[in-house]
């Protein structure tokens, strides 16, 4: 089912991701509402939350997603997302880590899908204005198919990117593109967003989140996409 989203309106409650230097427990809550069209008029609600704790060269992350999307006949969506990830600081540049996700997309051909995955990572460009990180491993990923009686395991190969551009103080660009490999199909999604500071904490954030498997389902698009326009506030 694909779904687009062309204008919403969320607050966010955030602070400092655990990637900053300094030992801690940082948190980040984000409520939103989104209006989106296409065949049908939709209204989606979706709430995330994340953990993040530093603790010398650890760096250890748990998040949750869960969206709903009503429209004129009824609820079309429900999704659930969970994913956490423990990261090794070797040196300044290169860390390793293990990752993982589990989401259940009521509305979907699968019960749930989730993988696990292991590997390296290293900061390719680390200035004032840009960051480039790149990841790499192998993993397992599980589906669950409506239609089958048992999951479906494989191996993967995970691949990860994550730019970063400061315009200046108060404008950021950043891409994160991910891609799960397999025999069988690959999976990869894409999150392009432009966040702008308005004044003091509040921001406007505007994103495109995409996400493509190039062996869906028979009856089910190869790509969904999201597109929104976010209020922020931090602190």
């Amino acid at each position: 089912m694909k779904k687009y989203a062309i204008l919403g309106a969320s607050v966010l409650l955030a602070s400092p991701m655990a990637m900053a230097a300094e030992d801690g427990i940082t948190s980040t809550v984000e409520a939103g509402l989104v209006m989106t069209s296409g065949n049908t008029s939709t209204k989606s609600y979706n709430v995330k939350g994340k953990l993040d704790h530093v603790k010398g060269p650890m760096r250890n992350s748990v998040g949750a997603e869960a969206l709903y999307i009503d429209g004129d006949k009824g609820k079309l969506s429900e999704k659930y997302l969970g994913n956490g990830k423990t990261a090794y600081q070797f040196d300044e540049h290169s860390y390793g880590f293990v990752s993982g996700t589990l989401e259940r997309d009521l509305f979907s051909a699968y019960s749930y899908q989730g993988s696990i995955s292991t590997g390296y990572g290293y900061r390719f460009l680390d200035t004032k204005e840009m960051t480039f990180d790149l990841e790499a491993g192998p993993g397992y990923r599980l589906n669950k198919l409506r239609s089958e009686e048992d999951a479906e395991g494989e191996l993967i190969g995970r691949l990860s990117g994550l730019f970063a551009y400061r315009f200046n103080k108060t404008a950021t660009f950043t891409q994160e593109v991910t891609s799960e490999i397999s025999s069988d199909a690959t999976i990869t999604k894409s999150v392009t967003a432009l966040t702008a500071q308005i004044v003091g904490n509040m921001a406007m954030k505007a994103s495109l989140t995409a996400k493509h498997n190039t062996d869906a389902p028979e009856g089910f698009d190869k790509l969904d996409t999201e597109t929104g326009l976010t209020l922020v506030y931090t602190f």
